[in-house]
C-alpha cells in the first residue's frame, strides 16, 4: 500500500524564508516524526533549497519548478540535475502559478526518471491531467486553479471531478502515477474527504503557511489523512 503524501509548497511566502524557512523545516520534521505512515514532502522557495535539502532527515525536500535542459550555460534556469547534485528528492511542475507546455512537462519527467527523482505534475482541469498522466510521473495532481487559495476545496466544492481525477489519473497512466489533489485545502476535514473519494494526499499551501499555529495545522492534516486510510 502507498502511503498518503502530503505535500506542503511554501511558494514565496515571506514568512517561510530565510531562517523561518528553516523553522518551518524543524516543525514539519516534528510532524513527521510523529506520522511515519505518511510522507511528507515540502517544497520550499528556490533560495532555501539548497539549505533544506542539506538539513532534510525524515522529510523530502521537492523544487517548485525545473527546467529540462542541461547544467551549462543557462542562466535562471533550474536544470533537473542541479537538483540531483543538491540532493533535493524531486519537483513540482506545471503549478497554475507557473504553468509550462505539455512537451516541457515530457522533457522534465524524463530527465527526473532518468535521474531517479520524484516529480509532481500539476493539472488544472480533467483534460489536462489526463494529458499528463500518459507521461507517468510519481504524481499528478488536480487543482482547479480558480479555488487555489480561496479556503474552498476542492474535496467539497468538486468531489464529482475529483473522483474523476483519480480515475482518469490511474487509468492513463496505467496505474502508475499516484493522484492527488490540491487547491483550497484548509482543514482536516478536507483532507479526510480528499482521500475517501480516491485520492493518495494533498498539495498544500497557504492553509499551512498562513497558520498561526503551523504545526497544530499540520498535525490536524496529517491526523486526518491517517484516519482516512489506516
Amino acid at each position: 500500500m502507498v502511503k498518503p503524501v502530503i505535500i506542503l509548497n511554501l511558494k514565496s511566502y515571506k514568512e517561510v524564508l530565510g531562517e523561518n524557512g528553516l523553522k518551518t523545516l524543524t516543525i514539519i520534521e516534528d510532524v513527521a516524526k510523529e506520522y511515519p505512515q505518511i510522507t511528507f514532502v515540502v517544497a520550499p522557495n528556490l533560495t532555501c533549497l539548497s539549505e533544506f535539502a542539506r538539513r532534510k532527515k525524515r522529510v523530502k525536500v521537492y523544487a517548485q519548478h525545473a527546467d529540462p535542459i542541461p547544467v551549462g550555460a543557462y542562466t535562471g534556469h533550474i536544470p533537473v540535475e542541479a537538483l540531483k547534485i543538491l540532493k533535493a528528492d524531486g519537483t513540482l511542475i506545471n503549478h497554475s502559478e507557473r504553468q509550462v507546455s505539455l512537451d516541457i512537462i515530457s522533457r522534465v519527467i524524463s530527465e527526473a526518471q532518468r535521474l531517479e527523482i520524484d516529480v509532481v505534475a500539476c493539472g488544472g482541469s480533467i483534460d489536462e491531467i489526463s494529458k499528463i498522466a500518459t507521461l507517468r510521473p510519481k504524481y499528478v495532481a488536480f487543482e482547479p486553479p480558480e479555488l487555489i487559495g480561496t479556503g474552498i476545496s476542492v474535496s467539497k466544492a468538486r468531489p464529482e471531478d475529483l473522483k474523476k481525477s483519480v480515475k482518469v489519473i490511474l487509468e492513463r497512466s496505467g496505474n502508475i502515477s499516484i493522484p492527488i489533489c490540491g487547491a483550497g485545502i484548509s482543514s482536516g476535514e478536507d483532507v479526510r474527504l480528499a482521500l475517501e473519494y480516491g485520492a493518495n494526499g494533498i498539495l498544500v499551501a497557504s492553509a499551512f503557511v498562513k497558520a498561526t499555529d503551523k504545526k497544530k495545522k499540520l498535525i490536524e492534516f496529517a491526523s486526518a489523512a491517517e484516519s482516512a486510510v489506516y
